[in-house]
């Protein structure tokens, strides 16, 4: 069978690395052919196995789209599928060495040794590994059409953090690392998103929540921790730009199916367009004409509880402004989990503070609690973010002297 004949697959006919093998392996003595395989070859970061894997299970084609509704196990479709794995296969596990050594580009293949993949999803690395093993990609078909109705089709499928945008889902290749271990601060505001986290990943119902308070106090880096912190249950983090918030529906178009659970952040939040975005999203999150996702739970964080700015006119003591206030802050009611995260204490501030400092290796020195107070009141605020950046800003000897007596 060859490459024009697939149709189960056929997202990737034009991949450069499949092209090239492809091509390479038809005509074995073919100079140009063998040129372009070893272009192909030469920035590919893990071995050619892994990285067919890879594209075959961020495959976005018939047959991915067909097994994320479901496919039987007497559906004839199925047996197509596994014809063009058993092919890919084949192409992946070729002898490439020998395919270029005549040409003197066998330095073009990479090692055996595979990089470790890092910020995937464990379903990916389980099966990614296994098919980078085995030859017989076609024995696996019932497996990958599992794989695609459980994980999700594309980037969806491959990353465990993405991000939403010109309503396409990107994967991120290198996620923040941050885990709830590595959070000093806003203990008491993340226990109650910890636990309603938990139990959506586990299979329960969730309320979307709203994190909401001043810069600077652990509102963003608090949902990327949690998230990272239940990754290991396959649960998918996706950020979506306030710009983006108008075509959420959109996302929940791509996100829809049994799985992967998602969590989806809407970042920095708040409104004051025309056009009433607001509106848009209270339908989304609400759930309008298109059933809402059970797979999917919305995490907003923002500045202030109420998502609106009010005009001067809106201010006024009259019924119609009140209104109109009204309709504004119904927004926020959608989230049925409401978080505040507040200014710290100064003990508390100094106590993350000085955590930190010693985390970090530096002098726990008789003047930091002075220094660490007078780096706050220099506009910085006693937030987490602020003990952090005193901390960095320390333990780097940037912190200003404090001034010594006459």
């Amino acid at each position: 069978m060859n490459a024009e004949a697939r149709i189960a697959y056929d997202d990737l006919d034009e991949h450069p690395l499949v092209r090239a093998i492809t091509d390479a392996a038809a005509h074995p003595g073919d100079e140009h052919a063998a040129r372009q395989l070893a272009g192909a070859l030469f920035s590919v970061g893990t071995t050619v196995p892994m990285a067919l894997a890879e594209l075959v299970l961020g495959s976005r084609g018939a047959f991915a789209n067909l097994a994320r509704s479901g496919v039987n196990d007497d559906d004839r479709r199925l047996g197509r599928a596994a014809l063009e794995l058993a092919q890919l296969g084949e192409l992946a596990h070729a002898d490439l060495v020998g395919l270029l050594d005549h040409h003197g580009l066998a330095d073009a293949v990479p090692p055996d040794q595979a990089l470790q993949i890092q910020g995937r999803p464990p379903a990916f690395l389980e099966l990614c590994s296994y098919l980078a093993a085995s030859a017989d990609w076609g024995a696996s078909a019932r497996t990958l059409a599992d794989f695609y109705r459980t994980e999700g089709v594309g980037e969806l499928a491959t990353h465990r953090v993405l991000r939403f945008s010109h309503g396409g889902l990107i994967g991120i290749a290198h996620p923040d690392p941050i885990t709830p271990g590595d959070l000093i601060g806003s203990d008491h505001s993340r226990a109650p998103l910890a636990l309603a986290l938990a139990a959506f990943v586990a299979g329960g119902p969730a309320n979307d929540a709203l994190l909401y308070g001043p810069p600077g106090t652990g509102k963003s880096v608090s949902v990327r921790a949690l998230a990272a912190g239940n990754a290991d249950h396959g649960l998918r983090l996706i950020q979506v730009d306030r710009s983006d918030a108008a075509t959420i529906t959109a996302l929940f178009a791509c996100l829809e199916g049994i799985g992967p659970k998602c969590l989806v952040l809407l970042d920095d939040l708040v409104f004051d367009d025309a056009e009433r975005t607001d509106r848009t999203l209270r339908a989304a999150l609400d759930g309008d004409a298109a059933m809402r996702p059970t797979n999917v739970v919305v995490w907003a964080t923002s500045n202030r509880l109420k998502l609106l700015r009010e005009t001067r006119s809106e201010r006024e003591d009259d019924i119609e402004s009140a209104l109109g206030r009204g309709e504004k802050a119904a927004l926020a009611t959608r989230f049925g989990l409401r978080v505040a995260f507040t200014e710290l204490t100064q003990d508390r501030y100094i106590e993350i503070a000085r955590g930190l400092v010693a985390r970090f290796g530096g002098a726990l020195s008789d003047d930091l609690t002075a220094s660490a107070v007078r780096f706050a009141r220099g506009g910085h605020g006693q937030t987490p973010r602020t003990a952090r950046q005193f901390a960095v800003a320390w333990c780097a000897g940037t912190v200003p002297a404090l001034p010594t007596a006459i």
